[in-house]
């Protein structure tokens, strides 16, 4: 009875490892192409290896749960077309103890994942960004994030209501003095662009209220085009900025969850379940992507086995529809983030719920 557990365990985690190996080049090779261009740029070939590597945490956190996935269609519908889960059964041997080495290595996975995604994942992107920093070679545009307040650039605090490549808007801006002043300047859309030398962003600005208007002037002031100009060069060489969601461990988020205005001061009253929202949404990602592992394998294990097919196109075409549905769920919970009245964090639970309810009644019938 050992021969037969380790015969599954051994078959199901060379496949496992072989479409791990395939489909974490596939990701890097996406990230490859950016570096090239890093490269070719003069860039420092040791600080370019080092944004490589820091970007391998982020890559294994999606590649291990579509590899055990598929490794679940493709081990079982080869035993199944080989009539091997037939004779199993016939043994007396059910599907659950069939299953049980896959679920064990699904399970371990799992809390591989939890690690990644919590600790590792997060810290190794803000080295990776840091590393971008000091090769000087990074977008400034790329940190205008929406949907969260912006610290990165000294002296002032972006926030963008929505962005599509260079405009956004629902802008709010605070420009710090050198005397402690604090100006607030609000606009209902916006245009930016990087100079040349990417060491500055010029930024038009429209329908703009800008309060006070000067130091000598106090009072608001209202502007048709507001154009700004913010030095970035600081920014890009040493600058400490602050972290984003994704550069945040999980218990960073749980914090920032927990008391939002702590971390966002500059957050009015009425932002702060927006904010919480945004956070919350952040959280269950992480925990859905890690505990995603064990649900692809319990419905993966039963839809290989009642394909009967032995060609692998069906086992990869099942789990990459899968996965598209899967992570469909996942992108609707981010772009609902602000929408705190919908519950946007439940919304990445419903395919994992779902894998491992339909997982479970399809074990049944298997049986």
């Amino acid at each position: 009875m050992r021969l037969l557990p380790a015969y599954i365990r051994n078959s199901f985690a060379v496949t496992f490892l072989l479409t791990l190996l395939i489909v974490t080049f596939v990701i890097c090779v996406m990230a490859l192409f950016r570096l090239s261009d890093l490269l070719a740029g003069g860039g420092s070939g040791f600080l370019i290896l080092q944004i490589f590597v820091y970007g391998m945490p982020q890559a294994f956190s999606f590649s291990i749960p579509v590899s055990l996935l598929t490794a679940a269609l493709l081990t079982f519908g080869k035993f199944s077309a080989n009539g091997e889960i037939t004779a199993m059964k016939a043994c007396g041997i059910s599907m659950w103890q069939i299953a049980r080495p896959p679920l064990v290595i699904a399970a371990l996975m799992s809390m591989v994942c939890l690690l990644l995604n919590n600790d590792v994942a997060p810290n190794a992107k803000l080295a990776q960004r840091t590393a971008l920093r000091h090769l000087g070679m990074e977008n400034p545009m790329q940190l205008l994030e929406e949907g969260r307040f912006i610290r990165d650039f000294p002296g002032f605090t972006f926030y963008l209501g929505a962005k599509h490549r260079d405009a956004f808007s629902d802008v709010i801006i605070y420009q710090y003095g050198d005397d402690g002043k604090v100006r607030n300047i609000r606009a209902r859309r916006g245009v930016v662009a990087a100079s040349a030398d990417k060491t500055q962003l010029k930024i038009d600005l429209y329908d703009v209220r800008v309060d006070p208007i000067s130091d000598e002037i106090q009072g608001p002031g209202f502007f048709d085009h507001y154009p700004m100009t913010v030095d970035v060069s600081t920014l890009l060489k040493e600058s400490k900025h602050s972290k984003r969601r994704s550069d945040m461990t999980m218990s960073e988020l749980l914090d920032a969850a927990a008391d939002p205005h702590a971390f966002y001061p500059e957050v009015s009253p009425d932002k702060i379940p927006e904010q919480t929202s945004i956070l919350l949404v952040e959280i269950n990602k992480r925990l859905v992507l890690a505990i995603s592992c064990l649900a692809f394998v319990l419905l993966g294990i039963p839809l290989g086995t009642t394909t009967h097919r032995k060609e692998s196109s069906i086992g990869i075409g099942m789990s990459l529809l899968l996965v598209f549905i899967f992570y469909l769920f996942t992108i609707v919970g981010e772009s609902l983030g602000k929408h705190a009245i919908l519950l946007p964090w439940l919304i990445p639970w419903v395919p994992v719920v779902a894998s491992l309810l339909i997982g479970v009644i399809l074990f049944r019938r298997r049986n």
